[in-house]
């Protein structure tokens, strides 16, 4: 199973990730329902920056040695 699916399917945070077609699409449909837009936003956002991070500290793990290693030879 891919990786992501995995952690979304066990990260219940990460199933907000719904909402972000759901912000675009009220978006569209009601734009002056401006606090509407603003809480699925924010509600969307959460998830998105939780993976960034995730994936932050996933290249980190990977190349910090060897970016230390470089930088000192």
């Amino acid at each position: 199973m891919n990786p992501l699916l995995k952690e979304i399917r066990h990260n219940p945070l990460l199933w907000l990730l719904a909402l972000v077609p759901v912000a675009l699409i009220a978006a569209k449909l009601v734009p002056d329902a401006h606090t509407l837009l603003f809480v699925l936003s924010v509600l969307a956002i959460a998830p998105l920056a939780g993976l960034l991070s995730h994936a932050t500290e996933s290249v980190a793990e990977k190349t910090g040695r060897l970016s230390v290693a470089k930088r000192y030879q």
